[in-house]
């Protein structure tokens, strides 16, 4: 007699739950990956801060208290007999046409235009948050990865030809040219580099008006929010920290656009930053 022999399949009903199972831990699962792979990018941004912050203290440690150059437009300075760079050169933009100051490194690290090049060791992506990449359609045809330089420094600090406010709120524009000079509000609480916005960043240098506490004033350009509306700032003392952006109005969309002079009334993030900006005590 023959026995035939039968498997027994899954049926539809097994199917549906097994497939409803894989939603519902895929759903518990992603949200904790993106958190890691958050938390993880915000980690190499600090680390490049960092480094940073300490080519900037060794700079002024070998420079006799004196700051790195930090001029508007990168221009040339003249200290005494001698010409002094600027800590690094170079316009982004949105446009691909070469040659490209957006995707040429040697901006960053040669010393005839760059005066902290050496000092990071040539490692030109510590200038680079890997967060930051965003590229316009004609930058993306081009085949580019993105962007050599995200970060700013502080227009508060360094010496260097600086650009001039019709209206300061009434404060004259100052800024520290040697480390001691940091007195008010102290190392600790003084900000060095930032992350800025895509569409705001173009230069090397960024301002904020010190006298603006209240949040009341002006972005003359937006910091970055690249970790979940959040940047990396560094500060004198040699730290560094991702900082949330609590208002609406800090937070903009890359748009592939210049986005500057931003006004704000009452702005936390704007005072935030006041308060960790230098200024003059005489």
């Amino acid at each position: 007699m023959n026995v035939r022999k039968t498997s027994k399949g899954f049926t539809l009903i097994e199917l549906l739950v097994v497939i409803a199972i894989i939603a519902i831990l895929a759903a518990l699962l992603l949200p904790a990956l993106n958190r890691a792979k958050t938390e993880a990018v915000s980690a190499q941004d600090l680390s490049c801060k960092k480094q940073l912050q300490l080519c900037w203290h060794m700079y002024a440690l070998d420079f006799g208290d004196r700051l790195v150059i930090n001029a508007d437009q990168s221009q040339p300075y003249t200290v005494g007999n001698s010409t002094m760079q600027d800590w690094c050169e170079g316009i982004m933009d949105w446009t691909a046409n070469p040659p490209s100051e957006n995707t040429n490194f040697q901006y960053l690290i040669d010393p005839v235009v760059s005066s902290l090049g050496s000092y990071y060791a040539n490692n030109y992506k510590v200038c680079w948050c890997p967060a930051d990449n965003y590229l316009s359609p004609a930058q993306h045809q081009k085949g580019w990865d993105h962007r050599i330089r995200s970060v700013a420094m502080d227009g508060a600090v360094g010496d260097g030809k600086k650009y001039t406010f019709p209206n300061w709120n009434g404060e004259k524009m100052w800024w520290a040219v040697k480390g001691s000079d940091l007195i008010a509000p102290g190392p600790a609480l003084s900000w060095v580099f930032i992350d800025e916005h895509p569409d705001s960043i173009d230069d090397e240098i960024m301002y904020v008006n010190p006298a603006e506490i209240n949040g009341t004033g002006v972005f003359t350009e937006l910091p970055a929010g690249l970790h979940n509306n959040a940047c990396c700032v560094s500060f004198a003392d040699g730290h560094a920290e991702i900082h949330k952006w609590v208002n609406p109005e800090t937070i903009h969309k890359v748009t592939y656009t210049v986005i500057d002079q931003v006004s704000v009334t009452l702005n936390k993030d704007l005072g935030w930053l006041a308060q960790r900006t230098p200024y003059g005590t005489q």
